[in-house]
């Protein structure tokens, strides 16, 4: 029920095209400030933010910096290197993949919220994708949320397999 009110919330949202400029500003902020090298986003589905020119120019800043896509492998997720000119290919889901991209260790993911709350627990789409890996990735990447603030509630009613964010990044602010 939560689920597909924050779906309605996020497809009915107003100014979508300046509310994801904003985001991607404050995402543009938080990575130059952010002291990570490998960074792993998603491909926009369901009314997401599109992050890719965002990543496109943190990439083009330092030519030692890595971004990846996520690549369902089993239960978990594997992450294969990404760059704007990369040639994609439908995979899982039918979400673009890179169809040529070698798999990295990211430092950083880049999760998509349905939902998230003020303890920074996320609510995705329900699969448990993020959580399997995140579970059983070492090292610990830092684990960052990307949602419109209109995801925003008071409790996700977090259960024992959900893992807090370390930062959710708005088109509001950065939590």
């Amino acid at each position: 029920m939560q689920r597909e009110q924050l779906l309605a919330a996020r497809a009915g949202l107003p100014d979508r095209a300046g509310r994801e400029r904003a985001l991607c500003r404050h995402l543009a902020e938080w990575l130059a400030r952010a002291e990570v090298r490998a960074v792993a986003f998603f491909w926009p589905i369901r009314g997401e933010p599109d992050l890719r020119a965002v990543m496109s120019a943190w990439l083009a800043a330092d030519d030692r910096r890595v971004a990846a896509l996520p690549v369902v492998s089993g239960g978990t997720l594997a992450f294969h290197t990404w760059s704007m000119d990369a040639p994609m290919q439908a995979a899982e889901f039918g979400i673009p993949v890179p169809a040529r991209g070698r798999p990295i260790l990211p430092d950083c993911l880049l999760i998509p919220c349905v939902g998230f709350d003020v303890h920074r627990y996320r609510l995705g789409y329900g699969g448990g994708y993020y959580d399997r890996t995140l579970a059983q990735t070492v090292p610990w990447p830092l684990a960052v949320g990307i949602a419109f603030d209109v995801g925003r509630v008071d409790t996700i009613e977090p259960q024992a397999h959900d893992i807090a964010l370390d930062a959710v990044i708005t088109d509001v602010a950065i939590y």
